[in-house]
């Protein structure tokens, strides 16, 4: 081989060999940054994963705090509910009262209205035995005088 093949032989290999470090090292740098993208995903997973769980635990505090208010809520308005009723229980028992005191009045006026009718009745009875009296003892004397 001639002298400018050798050295076009010695050229390329030089340029085979800096292309190969270059490679390398870009290989390298490639596998450096994998291994440094993978750290800081792994790391931003873990971040997220432990804002999750903080989250998570505001939001069953937020949830156990709400089921307190909720139950105070429910038990005040039962409560509530409850009174309501002992009132209207209460209104239906002095409706029930108010009518026994209403039926016993009228009864009692339809009583007095009765004995009244009777007094008369009787007042009418006396009158009419009166008359009757008056009639026969007019009668007698008329019988009597005539005889």
């Amino acid at each position: 081989m001639n002298e400018k093949t050798e050295h076009l032989k010695e050229m390329a290999k030089e340029k085979f060999s800096c292309v190969r470090e270059q490679v390398d090292k870009s290989r390298e740098e490639l596998e450096s940054s994998i291994g440094q993208a993978k750290s800081d995903l792994e790391s931003l997973i873990e971040n997220v994963k432990h804002e999750l769980d903080i989250k998570k635990e505001h939001a069953d505090l937020r949830k156990s705090k709400l089921e307190v208010t909720v139950k105070k809520q429910k038990e005040a308005i039962e409560a509530k509910v409850m009174e309501m009723m002992e009132k209207v229980e209460s209104k239906k028992e002095d409706k029930v009262k108010r009518r026994a005191i209403l039926k016993a009045d009228k009864a009692e006026k339809y009583a007095e209205i009765c004995m009244d009718y009777a007094a008369v009745a009787i007042v009418e009875a006396e009158l009419a035995c009166l008359k009757a009296c008056q009639a026969r003892a007019e009668a007698d004397d008329l019988v009597g005088t005539s005889t």
